[in-house]
């Protein structure tokens, strides 16, 4: 082989180790107000496109489609609205073959949705000190207004 088709190959295989596999995974409803429930995926899904757009050439993330994470949910029985899932939503972590995890919680706080959003590592469900979204307020008509703020925070990790 030349030279130059060694250092495509090293240089592409580079590029593939240094992606960072990501899970998005439903926000948890923190506030027990079933009506809200809804955002725990539209939050989710929401991240998950926004993440994709923050590199859509894939050269730092790939992204599990939300479908992918919704099937596992499904095959494994685990409900994103039941008071168990901050701990069975780690069940999921080992048939979608990633390296982090991003999720979150929310609830109402002063009439206005108190966001947070973590980057978590699969192997010890510990969440990244330094790489989180913290204390995103929001009215209700404006939760999506959140994820870019998100985005911003949390591709940090993946993008340096």
């Amino acid at each position: 082989m030349s030279k130059i088709v060694i250092c495509i190959l090293f240089f592409c295989s580079f590029n593939l180790f240094s992606q960072t596999r990501i899970a998005v995974i439903p926000f948890s409803n923190l506030d027990g107000n079933f009506d809200l429930n809804k955002w725990c995926y539209e939050l989710q899904d929401s991240l998950t496109k926004a993440l994709k757009a923050a590199d859509p050439e894939e050269t730092k993330m790939i992204i599990t489609p939300a479908e992918d994470v919704m099937d596992a949910l499904d095959d494994l029985n685990i409900d994103a609205h039941s008071s168990n899932f901050d701990s069975d939503k780690w069940r999921i972590v080992s048939g979608l073959n990633v390296d982090r995890i991003i999720s979150g919680n929310f609830r109402i706080t002063g009439n206005r949705f108190l966001i947070n959003a973590y980057i978590y590592y699969p192997q010890t469900q510990l969440p990244d000190p330094d790489f989180q979204a913290k204390d995103i307020f929001k009215r209700e008509d404006k939760v999506l207004e959140a994820v870019p703020a998100i985005v911003r925070q949390l591709s940090k990790a993946f993008m340096e």
